[in-house]
């Protein structure tokens, strides 16, 4: 069958060159095993070695101990990988050590191990040429005891002052943000411990670490840091200020009662510090939110005490020492916490007054979007018939339409399956100027319809105006932009095939970091690190990535990688990148056994993308397998059929082989067919085959009239709708790039 080329495997040549310089014939022979079994993943090898010989891995490749240590580091033996990511500091890409640096600095922090923090600092002083060598300096450092020597070492690099970015982050240009602010956290430990080391109680950098560990995000460094203060025989904060900090990293851990019992001793002892510190106070609401024994008495001290400090009767702080923005803060998150417990209450009318007041105090955008999120879910589950009226009063001051998209998903469904047109072209022209084109369109397909079967008037637009609006912003939603273009009579893809590939690359490194996943067997864990850089990279690094994974036949990454990049703003559609996020592999396969059971090749290619991603060894939670995914119960039924219908016996053996892409793509074939003869309609059997044949058929005995566009629509379940909507998104895809489709065509093969 026709596959895409694989990646040029240069582990071999480098096999050769140590052949070609002497190596003997056995050593040859024990790296090409060694390297065949690091191609494989396989972590028993690697587990078999001794950890002192973990840096020979680097013979085979500089950068094979990187890899190496993320697949032993996934089996539980942190010596092992601890060695491995030593080893991968001499790597001559900068990404990889960059990090190992990050890894090792857990590591080290965590093992203590005076040899290898020794070795790690000779290294570092020999080759200090790197930004993130700093920080992992500065924990071998600590671990070696050598507080002074570390304080003057930040003294002289200041990662946190000379190299900050605009944003005042560290400059450390290979770090993603999340990253960036780990290095700075452990910056911020290093030094903060060390002045304390040196110091007695009651200096200044004890008043410095107060605010770290009250005010700080809760990561891997605060929680060190926590440690480290309480290994220490000298309690050098007060009382409440160690429950303060306990209580932050229960909530961390989602241990809630446990901090709820902490922040009881702040509460008794000093509980000005709830009005001191943000994070605290936030930390104490998520608490009580979560506890749900503990909610009404949460409930009366939020509301308590914001009554107080907004009448200055008894409050719990004074508030001549607050400021009036601060003082609008305080009552913010009071308010906002308040309207969370209600909420988990099922209180929603009075959540809503709660999150209303909390809105005209927020501090900032994420603050105002949260309050407007909550009302808007809270009205959707009790009065769903007033959401229309508070989009129109909301949708021009949240800030991130994206925040929105699930609570529009929920109105849309309500609005079409009781028929309320006007309320649904009242929301359209609320949203119209947003940003999140996927669900304006969403919303101008609908109105189009509703107004081209006479349900309602056009409001000055006519069908044709709505599905044109539907069409140009189908960007993001290629479901709605096929249907719009049906109506339309145009192409699904409004662009030349012309490529837009310009401009320089800025990472030929880092597309080398991802190259060597497949190579050396570890590429399960290269998409969390594509995730955590994404942001970083451009359209045109990101497409490079995308297709580096599906030359590996990894086609799920690859999927996810361009879907990554084409949801972005400035993006422009490109066939190239179509081909990319809708691939075709198994192509003669899902061709043949698709044409034989009278289902169009663009449909099944739809199905099974949105199945498995083209994954043949996929398994679901609730057990289905394979590319078309299957049940095991299904399979056997489905064997049956193809067995009696002179085809061969996949039931034979003792089980059904359902990650044999054949034996799979057949019985989804034969059971797709099955499903569409028995319902009558490919869009219905589509949905049946996700959400099961009885409830579909009892879904549409309720909405008889409705057109099948729009009875996809009014399903509850999510899972079921957005499967109907992205099989069909698919079929048009695959229909306009591999068939030579119209839209009309690939619409009228689906819906009935």
């Amino acid at each position: 069958m026709a596959r895409p080329p694989k990646i040029l495997f240069t582990i071999l040549l480098l096999i050769f060159a140590f052949g070609s310089c002497g190596a003997s014939a056995s050593m040859e022979i024990s790296r090409q095993e060694a390297a065949a079994n690091l191609k494989q993943g396989d972590i028993d090898f690697i587990l078999s070695m001794d950890p002192s010989k973990m840096q020979e891995l680097a013979k085979l490749d500089p950068s094979a101990p990187f890899y190496a240590g993320l697949l032993v580091e996934s089996a539980g033996d942190t010596v092992r990988a601890g060695r491995l990511f030593e080893a991968a500091l001499s790597s001559p890409i900068p990404k990889i050590k960059s990090e190992a640096a990050r890894k090792l600095i857990s590591f080290l922090t965590e093992s203590r191990d005076f040899e290898q923090a020794g070795r790690i600092l000779r290294f570092i002083n020999e080759k200090n040429t790197m930004e993130e060598f700093v920080t992992l300096k500065g924990a071998a450092l600590y671990v070696l005891n050598r507080f002074g020597e570390l304080i003057s070492h930040y003294e002289e690099n200041s990662p946190l002052r000379e190299k900050s970015n605009r944003n005042g982050r560290p400059a450390l240009s290979l770090m993603p943000e999340k990253a960036a602010e780990e290095f700075e956290s452990w910056n911020r430990a290093f030094c903060l411990l060390s002045a304390v080391k040196l110091q007695k109680p009651g200096t200044i950098a004890i008043q410095e670490l107060r605010p770290f560990l009250l005010e700080s995000p809760a990561n891997a460094a605060y929680r060190w840091t926590y440690d480290e203060l309480q290994r220490s025989r000298d309690h050098i904060f007060p009382a409440a200020e160690r429950a303060a900090a306990a209580g932050r990293l229960a909530v961390s851990g989602r241990a809630y009662a446990e901090a709820l019992r902490s922040f009881d001793t702040v509460r008794n002892v000093q509980s000005s510090l709830f009005f001191r510190y943000d994070f605290l106070l936030s930390d104490l609401g998520r608490a009580y939110t979560s506890t749900a024994s503990k909610r009404e008495a949460g409930f009366k001290l939020f509301t308590d005490w914001e009554s107080a400090m907004r009448t200055g009767r008894n409050s719990p702080v004074s508030l001549s020492d607050l400021t009036e923005t601060e003082q609008k803060t305080i009552r913010h998150i009071l308010l906002f916490y308040a309207g969370r417990i209600r909420r988990q209450q099922g209180k929603h009318g009075e959540a809503g007054e709660l999150f209303a007041r909390a809105l005209a105090l927020a501090p900032d955008a994420v603050q105002e979007d949260a309050c407007i999120w909550y009302i808007l879910n809270g009205a959707m589950t009790e009065k769903p018939e007033t959401v229309p009226g508070l989009i129109k009063t909301y949708a021009g001051r949240w800030h991130r339409d994206d925040d929105f998209y699930d609570i529009l998903d929920k109105l849309s469904c309500y609005l079409v399956g009781q028929k309320k047109w006007n309320d649904l072209a009242d929301v359209f022209f609320a949203i119209r100027n947003g940003k999140d084109g996927s669900i304006i369109a969403r919303y101008a397909y609908l109105a189009g319809r509703a107004v081209s079967l006479g349900y309602i008037q056009g409001r000055n637009m006519s069908a044709r105006d709505y599905f044109t609006v539907a069409y140009r912003e189908g960007n993001a939603s290629f479901y709605y932009r096929a249907l719009a273009a049906s109506h339309l009579g145009r192409t699904v893809v409004p662009v030349s095939s012309q490529s837009q590939n310009t401009g320089t690359i800025r990472f030929p490194h880092e597309l080398e970091f991802y190259v060597k996943f497949f190579e050396f067997g570890a590429s399960s864990y290269a998409m969390a690190y594509v995730r955590e850089n994404a942001a970083r990279y451009s359209i045109r690094e990101l497409r490079i990535v995308a297709g580096t994974f599906a030359a590996s036949d990894r086609y799920l990454e690859s999927i996810q990688i361009a879907g990554i990049f084409m949801r972005r703003d400035n993006y422009v559609m490109e066939r190239a990148d179509l081909k990319l996020y809708y691939p075709n592999p198994y192509s003669d396969l899902i061709e043949r056994y698709a044409r034989s059971n009278g289902i169009h090749p663009s449909v099944f290619f739809g199905l099974i993308r949105t199945e498995s991603a083209f994954t043949p060894a996929i398994a679901s939670h609730a057990g289905a397998v394979g590319l078309a995914q299957i049940m095991p119960a299904t399979a056997k039924e489905v064997a049956a059929v193809i067995k009696k219908r002179g085809g061969p016996d996949y039931a034979a053996g003792s089980e059904i082989d359902l990650t044999n892409p054949e034996i799979n793509i057949h019985m989804g074939a034969v059971y797709l067919k099955d499903l569409t003869d028995s319902m009558g309609s490919p869009m219905l059997a589509l949905l049946g085959y996700n959400g099961g044949p009885a409830r579909i058929r009892r879904l549409r005995r309720e909405a008889p009239s409705l057109p099948e566009d729009l009875f996809i629509e009014t399903i509850a379940i999510a899972e079921t709708r957005n499967y109907g909507k992205r099989v069909m998104a698919a079929a048009a895809a695959y229909g306009y790039l591999y068939y030579n489709m119209s839209m009309n065509e690939v619409v009228t093969s689906i819906f009935k």
